[in-house]
């Protein structure tokens, strides 16, 4: 029993860990920035992508399997070939990650100028459009992914650690450390004078620049650094399920993203962590509901989809700016003000 809790905690810990980050990366482009991004599953796929790309090549390339990476064979040699060779399996791992990060930073760049030309709607169609014809484009080409077969055999960096247990503790407690330094990078960002400005050209671009902020370069700068998170994110989902599926990539991931941050808070990070636990604890919940006390006669993941429209829907009618809504930045000055009208308050009310 012991066991199965320890699993079912690690594996609710990743599952969080990837979902803070998503949404994070989406905060920050809408949320502080005002950047609608409709296309956030894109570069989430992107690092998943680096991953079914890039492992199963260097593993042939150094150990010479003739082998078609799409292979069965070649998936079992490729996961013991990992398990002999930590080294080898963690240096792969960290590798993935830039490289997954750059690319989805790139993309992101790439794809900022002409897209950010566009306003509203018309944006958030647009990536929307993008993410699509991308996974379309995966499932139909072959030579990237095993086209619609996918490619698997993809080794978790801890594979050679002898119990499966351990395995899978540790990679969630690396995954949610990658989350907590996300988190506090965005933390930083936004309560810095960066911060202010984002948030001004998400208020009033035009005002912004007659104060002579060039708004399409922020944008540009925001889009990269949050696809660049995205594309972290998509990494580490792929070596957690040691799998790389196009279909898998699908509008779902980009409505998670905004169910969590409108849930828990728009512009607040706080309040995205909370809804990325209420996220964690319905879909891993839902998922364990059969196997516990209740025998449903359809498939749970229906219910699931059920019950987070409606709390979408809760949340847009009661509380549109979430449960936990917008703060005032936290800056020195403000701090500064707040200890002064709190100094002038006791002087007029001595007695409080």
């Amino acid at each position: 029993m012991i066991p199965e809790l320890i699993t079912l905690f690690s594996t609710s810990l990743t599952f969080f860990s990837i979902y803070v980050i998503l949404s994070l990366s989406l905060n920050l482009e809408y949320g502080f920035t005002g950047i609608p991004n409709f296309g956030k599953v894109f570069f989430f796929s992107l690092g998943a992508y680096v991953v079914g790309v890039f492992v199963p090549r260097v593993i042939q390339f150094v150990f010479n399997i003739s082998e078609p990476a799409c292979s069965a064979f070649a998936s079992t040699q490729r996961m013991s070939i990992a398990a002999q060779f930590p080294t080898l399996s963690i240096t792969i791992f960290v590798v993935s990650l830039l490289l997954s990060g750059l690319l989805g930073a790139f993309m992101g760049y790439v794809i900022s100028y002409p897209s950010l030309k566009l306003r509203g709607d018309y944006l958030a169609i647009s990536l929307l459009i993008i993410a699509e014809l991308s996974r379309v484009f995966v499932r139909t080409e072959p030579s990237i992914v095993c086209g619609n077969n996918g490619i698997g055999g993809l080794p978790n960096p801890f594979i050679w650690m002898q119990d499966p247990v351990l395995k899978e503790l540790t990679y969630s407690i690396l995954s949610g450390a990658i989350a907590g330094v996300f988190y506090l990078y965005i933390h930083r960002l936004v309560n810095s004078p960066y911060g202010r400005v984002i948030k001004s050209v998400r208020d009033d671009e035009l005002v912004s620049q007659l104060l002579g902020k060039d708004v399409k370069i922020f944008k540009a700068q925001i889009l990269t650094a949050s696809s660049f998170m995205s594309a972290v994110a998509g990494c580490l989902y792929a070596f957690f399920i040691g799998f790389v599926y196009p279909d898998d990539f699908i509008i779902v991931w980009t409505m998670y993203a905004w169910l969590m941050m409108l849930l828990g808070g728009v512009a607040n990070n706080k309040g995205v962590i909370l809804g990325s636990i209420v996220m964690v604890v319905v879909d891993r919940g839902l998922r364990r509901i059969p196997s516990f006390w209740l025998s449903l006669p359809f498939d749970v993941s229906y219910l699931r989809g059920i019950i987070f429209t409606i709390i979408l829907l809760v949340i847009i009618m009661w509380r549109p700016r979430g449960l936990l809504p917008e703060k005032p930045l936290d800056t020195p000055a403000r701090k500064i003000f707040e200890n002064h009208l709190r100094s002038k308050n006791s002087l007029k009310n001595p007695s409080s």
